[in-house]
């Protein structure tokens, strides 16, 4: 009888301390797990603009190590009010890395009057080639 009552209780202590293990991955969800709808993976800028490429034009553009210089202009299309802001990136194109960057911004540019651009950066990265890549909107 004291081996049944020892057995017993030796199963009746299995059972409780397997009550008050973890149970994993199975089981409730923890009380601060939150959801996410699920998303493209695409980056957006917190204010685009519109764009305005089709009314900017790039004249010249260093691509040399060292300081580089963009030139060009903008004309503001009819209808459209804002700061036009006009970047140029010199980009390596084997890798599509961007060597540097420079954006020159106009306040208060008047639709269809034609505006000149410079934009200054610096290619640190010695023997890069380098190719200009020109952006334009109005925010």
């Amino acid at each position: 009888m004291k081996k049944s009552v020892a057995c017993m209780t030796a199963l009746l202590m299995s059972a409780v301390l397997a009550g008050c293990s973890s149970s994993g991955s199975g089981g409730q969800s923890p009380s601060n797990t939150t959801t996410q709808a699920a998303t493209t993976g695409e980056a957006k800028p917190a204010n685009p603009g519109t764009g305005i490429i089709e009314a900017a034009k790039m004249t010249s553009c260093d691509t040399a190590t060292g300081k580089v210089t963009a030139k060009g202009i903008v004309t503001p299309p009819d209808g459209i009010k804002g700061t036009v802001k006009v970047s140029v990136s010199w980009v390596d194109p084997a890798t599509s890395a961007v060597l540097a960057r420079g954006e020159r911004s106009f306040t208060g540019a008047q639709p269809g009057k034609a505006l000149d651009w410079s934009v200054e950066a610096e290619i640190a990265k010695p023997g890069t080639e380098a190719k200009c890549v020109l952006g334009a909107s109005v925010l």
